[in-house]
């Protein structure tokens, strides 16, 4: 094994490797990021900069109450306000399919009858410039009829609960799975039910000889992207264009044609460069209210929302999770039930598909034969809480992985012996029908074990280590995504993908999946801006699929370009295509001149006239045997390891030293990799010690960067490890497995499994913030 040292920092970066495949060129290398020059230079595009001709600017009047009937919404006197070109209240989207959403079509565009959390959009203001539009707002006259309002999960869910929607529960057909709830849940503010098992739980808690349940709670965060939520919008009366900061600009595509009742070939999005997404830049969000004002006006029209905007925008979906777990008195688990309440706000969003997830991942990397969940979307007067990188398993694998610590400390047995006893094997079964386990789980937990070095005491009071082992379905539900190869009469290529670079590197890894394939310099390979009208079907970038996903479709798209140029050389050299071989940039035929790409094409083609033009196509499986309608794309695992100190007079954690495993099946660019997993576990970092949005009376407290604090290079640990596995056994590129959210999935748990062990105190609900452990301590003395 070789240790790579990536960065001089006072911390150690570090990351192991095993190589998978000596021959290759490209892949493997830690080849610099092909967007860093404009990136660091300030030349890089994204929305914010772009300016158009006669482009106004538009703002978002919000309720500053939690739940209420709609009275009366006048902006008359808006109108006339010096500088105003239009505004948008009910009256104005009654022409058209107002309602939309990543699931239930549950949303408008703005308020029609009732407002269902503080920040629901209740009218907008286009004007010549941000701070008229913003004047203008204070002159629209709103009057609310205010409702009780229910603003957690055990306020939504009570006896007689008021509904934030009215009616029966919403149903909808998404990616071969149907999101709902059954019938005995109509009016209630239960939008979404899931339930699965393995073999029946009584049976399997029957022949248990412990039996264990506790309740987890995982509190509501913000994604916080240095670049908050924006987009640009402009109609001429034939084509709707948006520029747009978004993850997923063919699923909005779909929405906006929903809306406005146009042709896909008729909306048109392109995707600049966006400033950090993590899945709150997912499915639709302000853009139908950029659309309709230049529907309405013909001008082009610039919303930019403020952090705080984007704090009243979407959210992570607040849990409360309860875990039952049977085990034989040797600490086999032998039964589990769990029972997941989400939290998804006033608006469904993603939600039920968020909910589902959950569930589904809630029995963890465990053998246990006997097993029942039950996971229940609940709709609060809060923000709506949507996709947020890990989608679900965060909240269920903070709770898991604590009770595996609680349980294997009530038994007397060593937590990691505990969890070597029941892993998961490669070649198993997570659910009958799905993919099986595609690696080796007690490989990476020893890993961690090793590296933390678990069986040497930690050699001062209070100091302790912790373990935690997770995994996840990884690359999404039914995924579909195309790539395109366009080769120049220079040799050159243009990559076209729908995979949005949101600062993962995307464009980077698979450039050099292309020129690898290609046998040609990276530097011969540009990739396209992100533009519906040209560039290939992508569902999202989401799930950590893109290294599969696309990276599949890429490979595929220059697999068909290799084949178009070796024909195109075996026509010019009167040779058979098989006895030819691509070598960088050049067409090989044994000791004769080698022929350059360009030369190829230039000489099939009779002059500068010609390109090659490849297309590659991934499609995920359906299957009816899948407990999702899909089987799992791949399977995606974190395992953590962490040694902290806690101070009994204050509560402070501190973090010594924290390794993490990461499975990559082959690392296409290893540093990048490294970047991607412990940025993950700086994510994780900051909801288990420090992140929260706070809520009294319906009202968000801290939506700001003031009160709301994030993770600093302070907070990251004294020493921080990447390990990476290459196993190669990956069902990507060369190997290759999707990444970015598995290191995150294990470090709440860790971390809580180590202050346990330092300080005898098991905190339920996070953050583990220092008056919440300093209480606990006090309350244990």
């Amino acid at each position: 094994m070789a240790t790579v040292t990536i960065a001089p920092w006072p911390f150690a970066f570090s990351a192991q490797t095993m190589k998978t495949n000596q021959t290759l060129k490209v892949v493997g290398t830690n080849a610099h990021r092909v967007d860093a020059v404009e990136k660091v230079s300030g030349k890089a595009i994204y929305t914010s900069d772009i300016q158009l001709p006669g482009m106004a600017h538009a703002r978002i009047l919000r309720s500053p109450v939690a739940h209420a009937r709609l009275v009366k919404v006048d902006a008359s006197k808006a109108k006339e306000f010096p500088g105003v070109i239009a505004t948008l209240t009910r009256d104005d989207i009654q022409g058209f399919n107002y309602k939309y959403g990543a699931t239930y079509k549950d949303q408008s565009i703005v308020a029609v009858d009732k407002v269902r959390y503080v920040g629901d959009p209740v009218a907008a203001v286009l004007a010549d410039t941000p701070d008229i539009a913003e004047q203008a707002l204070e002159l629209i006259e709103v009057e609310y009829d205010e409702l009780p309002k229910v603003t957690n999960i055990e306020e939504a869910t009570a006896p007689g609960a008021i509904q934030v929607h009215e009616g029966d529960v919403a149903r909808a057909e998404l990616r071969g799975s149907t999101y709902g709830a059954p019938d005995r849940f109509n009016g209630t503010n239960i939008c979404y039910y899931l339930t699965f098992g393995r073999e029946a739980a009584d049976k399997g808690f029957a022949l248990a000889e412990h039996i264990f349940e506790d309740t987890f709670r995982f509190q509501k965060v913000q994604h916080y992207s240095l670049e908050a939520h924006n987009n640009i919008a402009s109609y001429d009366g034939e084509k709707l264009t948006v520029w747009a900061s978004c993850q997923d600009p063919f699923t909005l595509r779909d929405h906006l044609s929903g809306i406005f009742g146009l042709p896909l070939s008729r909306i048109r999005i392109i995707v600049p460069y966006v400033g950090g997404g993590y899945g709150g830049k997912l499915y639709v969000k302000a853009e139908p209210i950029s659309a309709a004002l230049t529907w309405m006006t013909r001008r082009p029209v610039k919303l930019q929302l403020s952090v705080n905007e984007s704090f009243k925008t979407v959210t992570r979906h607040p849990a409360r999770v309860t875990v039952k777990t049977g085990v034989t008195k040797d600490g086999k688990l032998i039964a589990r039930e769990c029972q997941i309440y989400m939290d998804t706000g006033a608006y469904a969003d993603a939600g039920p598909r968020v909910t589902q997830k959950a569930g589904y991942r809630s029995l963890g990397p465990y053998n246990i034969p006997y097993a029942k969940v039950e996971a229940y979307g609940v709709y609060t007067n809060t923000v709506p809480a949507g996709a947020f990188r890990g989608f679900g398993a965060l909240q269920v694998t903070w709770a898991y992985e604590s009770q595996m610590d609680m349980i294997a400390d009530r038994l007397g047995l060593d937590p990691l012996d505990f969890r070597l006893r029941n892993l998961l094997k490669k070649g198993d079964l997570y659910t009958k029908g799905d993919t099986p386990v595609d690696c080796d789980m007690s490989e990476g937990l020893l890993k961690v074990a090793d590296r933390i070095q678990w069986r040497q005491p930690s050699d001062r009071p209070n100091r302790a280590k912790g373990i935690s082992c997770c995994i996840k379905d990884g690359g999404g539900t039914y995924k579909v995504a195309g790539a395109t190869v366009k080769m120049s009469s220079d040799g050159s290529v243009v990559l076209l993908i729908g995979t949005v670079e949101l600062g993962q590197g995307a464009r980077t890894a698979l450039s050099q999946v292309a020129a690898e394939e290609l046998s040609m310099p990276l530097e011969q390979i540009t990739v396209a801006q992100l533009d519906t009208d040209v560039t290939p079907y992508d569902i999202s970038t989401s799930a950590s699929s893109s290294m599969v996903v696309m990276g599949t479709a890429v490979l595929r798209a220059a697999q068909d370009a290799k084949k178009q140029l070796l024909q195109c050389a075996a026509k010019i050299l009167k040779q058979k295509a098989d006895d030819l071989k691509l070598h960088n940039g050049h067409v090989v035929l044994g000791e004769r001149p080698a022929l350059s790409f360009g030369k190829v094409i230039v000489d099939f083609f009779g002059s500068k006239a010609g390109e090659i033009i490849a297309q590659g196509l991934y499609k995920d499986k359906r299957s009816p045997k899948a407990v999702l309608g899909s089987t799992a794309t791949f399977w995606e695992v974190g395992w953590g390891g962490v040694e902290v100190e806690v101070d009994p007079d204050t509560g402070v954690v501190s973090l010594l030293n924290y390794v993490s495993v990461c499975d990559t099946g082959k690392a296409i660019n290893p540093e990048q990799c490294v970047g991607q997993d412990e940025g993950a576990v700086m994510f994780g970092v900051g909801h288990t010690l420090m992140e929260e949005m706070i809520y009294e009376d319906g009202q968000l407290l801290n939506g700001n960067m003031v009160d709301y604090r994030v993770p600093t290079f302070q907070d990251v640990p004294a020493q921080l490890h990447t390990i990476l596995i290459e196993n190669g056994n990956g069902p990507g590129p060369f190997g290759s497995k999707g990444i970015g959210e598995g290191g995150l999935l294990p470090v709440a748990s860790a971390i809580a499994n180590a202050v346990s062990r330092a300080v005898g105190v098991r905190i339920l609900d996070l953050p583990l913030t220092p008056p919440k452990i300093w209480r606990a301590i006090q309350a244990k003395n």
